[in-house]
């Protein structure tokens, strides 16, 4: 499947990335990403395992789909 991404070294710069555009931040493969969320959508239709990003008070917390 393919999609855009924009990848970080950090979860938590991939987060102030997806704040400041719009865009969604997502840990997959590893690797910190922010994508669209017409890719997110994607991503969940085709069964696709990922987690979703979040800072909670300066603690950054994952949200896995698809498992």
């Amino acid at each position: 499947m393919r999609f855009q991404a924009t990848e970080f070294k950090t979860a938590h710069e991939a987060i102030e990335h997806a704040v400041a555009t719009d865009g969604i931040a997502v840990r997959l493969n590893g690797q910190n990403l922010v994508v669209s969320e017409t890719d997110i959508d994607r991503l969940m239709d085709d069964g696709v395992g990922f987690a979703y990003l979040d800072d909670r008070n300066g603690t950054i917390v994952t949200i896995p789909v698809n498992p």
